[in-house]
């Protein structure tokens, strides 16, 4: 496998503080960094300006996209069955990889916890699909072919591989000791300044897994076509469905995401979205 620090390379997270799960690879490959919302969650409180700060110390490029959308947008967007934000998403990433060269893409993985996270890694897929089309019907590009990678980091479970499983190719990046100790420093302060769900999040991270977990870090090859993750949802209920219920019986939310209903209909969306281009490409 080529080094994932060849070439240029692009992030794209669904929320501020996804950064840090791979806060030594950005230091060491400095990508452009996209940021589909600006993660004001519930609250209405955006947590933007610590990430940007993160992001500018350890040298990266924020990208076009940079917390444009609230939380509560997007959610709206969902709800409503209204895909032309996910279009508009899409394309736009799909030029930056165009326009950028970019030959390796990071994206959070879908784990079923939030639909913006899953919804993240479904857009990158379809963004890199596009580009790869374009390309190929570009007959007077003169450039390399599009041969973009895609590789996922997992937000809320174990940031390692399963032992002794044959999960993905993967590949690993080492963390010195000062920016391990750098990394797990940004991580509680960035915790500390964010407060409620995140605080939360960061502590059972670190109760759940240990902190040595975090001395390396992990970018897992993106499924296949016919084994992507999402499709355990059609016989498991994801966990923001879950929480959602909760809180519409507690009356703090009026409605339940769900997957089927809500989330599934964007993915096949966007997977049509590939579809039709590639028809339009071919003229």
């Amino acid at each position: 496998m080529r080094s994932a620090s060849e070439g240029r390379s692009l992030l794209v997270i669904g929320h501020p503080g996804h950064e840090l799960r791979v806060y030594g690879w950005v230091g060491q490959v400095r990508p452009i960094v996209c940021i589909l919302t600006d993660g004001s969650g519930s609250d209405g409180t955006p947590r933007l300006d610590k990430t940007l700060e993160i992001l500018h110390e350890l040298g990266a490029e924020i990208g076009p996209l940079c917390g444009e959308l609230s939380d509560r947008r997007i959610y709206e967007k969902i709800l409503r069955h209204e895909y032309d934000l996910f279009d508009i998403l899409c394309e736009r990433l799909a030029r930056l990889i165009i326009a950028q060269d970019i030959d390796l893409v990071v994206s959070d993985a879908i784990e079923g916890y939030n639909p913006v996270h899953d919804l993240c890694e479904a857009l990158v897929r379809t963004a890199i699909d596009i580009a790869r089309n374009a390309n190929d019907a570009d007959k007077t590009r003169t450039r390399k072919p599009c041969t973009v990678r895609h590789y996922t980091i997992p937000l809320m479970n174990d940031p390692r591989p399963a032992t002794g499983s044959m999960e993905a190719a993967h590949h690993t990046v080492e963390l010195t000791p000062l920016r391990f100790k750098q990394k797990l420093e940004a991580m509680r302060s960035y915790a500390i300044s964010a407060r409620g769900i995140l605080q939360e999040e960061v502590a059972d991270a670190f109760h759940n897994f240990g902190e040595q977990a975090f001395a390396r870090e992990y970018l897992f090859a993106a499924a296949a076509p016919g084994q992507e993750p999402e499709r355990r949802f059609s016989q498991q209920k994801p966990f923001y469905e879950t929480y959602g219920e909760q809180k519409v019986a507690a009356g703090r939310y009026q409605s339940v995401i769900r997957f089927g209903e809500h989330v599934l209909p964007i993915v096949k969306h966007l997977r049509k979205k590939v579809s039709d281009t590639w028809a339009e490409a071919q003229g």
